[in-house]
């Protein structure tokens, strides 16, 4: 009797690399504006005003792409799958890094026209970065009219602005913030 014996689809050593980039691509780019750009572009995003949708677009535009790239003239399913598997999987991965990495920045390109509101100084604060002995510092700031385009949160902050505000206690500060290029609100400066 003889038995038939699938075989096992054959796709070259670099098939599986590629399938890594729907993660490396936006750490590429994250990279390459960081080293173009630096830090001239504004990044803090308004708490509430996050870029996670974007991100996730982003990560399924990419991870589609690599996909269609990875199959085209691949007629196997079983190696159309895992490249889907792959690709979905190394692309949700990714998804941090372009909603925290490449976005903001890129949101910060161009900025709408500065308005300015007045919030609520609730408390600051200090938090260590991760693997260092350096601080990032805080404001927990909120509304100061329930009508306020800002949403209540830990703000990111300057340590000129955390030492200024920690001696005096002022009770309501002024914040600056624009709409930036995705739709994120991003704050451009403390009064």
């Amino acid at each position: 009797m003889n038995r038939t014996v699938s075989s096992r689809p054959s796709v070259p050593a670099s098939f599986f690399a590629k399938l890594t980039l729907p993660f490396a691509l936006p750490i590429l780019l994250t990279f390459a504006l960081l080293i173009v750009v630096g830090d001239r572009w504004p990044r803090d995003v308004a708490p509430g005003s996050g870029l996670k949708l974007a991100g996730l677009l982003a990560t399924a535009l990419t991870a589609t792409a690599v996909w269609h790239f990875m199959v085209r003239g691949r007629p196997d399913v079983r190696v159309r799958k895992f490249a889907a598997i792959a690709c979905l999987v190394t692309g949700l991965m990714g998804w941090p890094v372009w909603t925290v990495g490449l976005l903001p920045s890129a949101n910060g390109a161009a900025l709408g026209s500065e308005c300015s509101v007045q919030m609520v100084l609730d408390r600051t604060e200090t938090t260590t970065r991760s693997k260092s002995r350096a601080l990032n510092y805080w404001a927990w700031l909120k509304p100061g009219a329930e009508d306020a385009p800002l949403q209540a949160g830990r703000y990111f902050i300057p340590q000129q602005r955390h030492d200024d505000w920690s001696k005096r206690l002022p009770t309501t500060v002024e914040v600056t913030y624009a709409e930036g290029a995705f739709g994120a609100v991003v704050i451009t400066g403390y009064r």
